[in-house]
């Protein structure tokens, strides 16, 4: 998988780059305001899976201290180029997952688009629940499989180079079951994003429609501790 996202890399960094811009990161915004609703100025973030970092830096840029861990070596490259002023952030590569369950406690972690690409949820999701304080928070978007624009793209797009590494796909309640199971509790109204309709002038409301984001984001608060 590491080598599909070296590949990648680039331009990954290349279209957020320009998605930030134009005005249109919207995955970011949604998360840095998500982020800034559940946690107070200056907690310990954990961007696990940060790719180029741009989701790190603007959740640096919001008063947060992050620290970005990629499994790419390539997406941590990208990230390092990235002009940095100020000491609150740092992205670097990690070996395996399970790095993350150091001496270190975070407030939050942010996981963008990471947990379809693992083979073990679970395992993920208790390695974060070691990794924050108690009633630390988890702001984590999933691949949405109620979502209309996602069964159409799975059906025409079979040249993405990442559908075969994708393993798993959720509807709400089967996410939410998943995060209860490994003692979170969402606490947050999810929202869907990355459909076509994200560009419609005055459609904010859609992002509350399963049926139409191709991703999920919710927030869930540490329960097990």
């Amino acid at each position: 998988m590491n080598q599909i996202f070296d590949v990648v890399a680039g331009k990954f960094a290349n279209d957020t780059d320009v998605a930030m811009s134009d005005g249109n990161y919207l995955r970011g915004n949604l998360f840095v305001n998500l982020v800034k609703k559940n946690l107070p100025p200056l907690s310990h973030l954990l961007d696990y899976g940060c790719g180029p970092g741009r989701l790190s830096l603007l959740l640096s840029d919001s008063g947060f201290k992050v620290h970005g861990v990629d499994t790419s070596r390539g997406m941590i490259a990208e990230a390092n180029k990235q002009k940095i002023c100020t000491t609150n952030v740092k992205c670097e590569a990690i070996h395996e997952s399970d790095e993350i369950n150091s001496q270190i406690k975070y407030e939050g972690i942010v996981c963008s688009s990471v947990i379809e690409y693992v083979t073990d949820a679970d395992a993920l999701l208790q390695g974060f629940s070691r990794s924050l304080c108690a009633g630390g928070i988890l702001i984590i978007s999933f691949a949405n499989q109620s979502s209309l624009w996602r069964q159409h793209w799975s059906r025409v797009d079979a040249q993405n180079p990442m559908k075969t590494d994708q393993h798993q796909c959720w509807t709400l309640s089967e996410f939410k079951l998943l995060l209860r199971r490994n003692g979170f509790e969402p606490i947050s109204r999810p929202q869907f994003f990355e459909s076509p309709t994200d560009a419609w002038p005055g459609s904010s409301f859609l992002r509350y429609s399963p049926r139409i984001g191709s991703i999920g984001l919710i927030a869930a608060r540490i329960s097990s501790h």
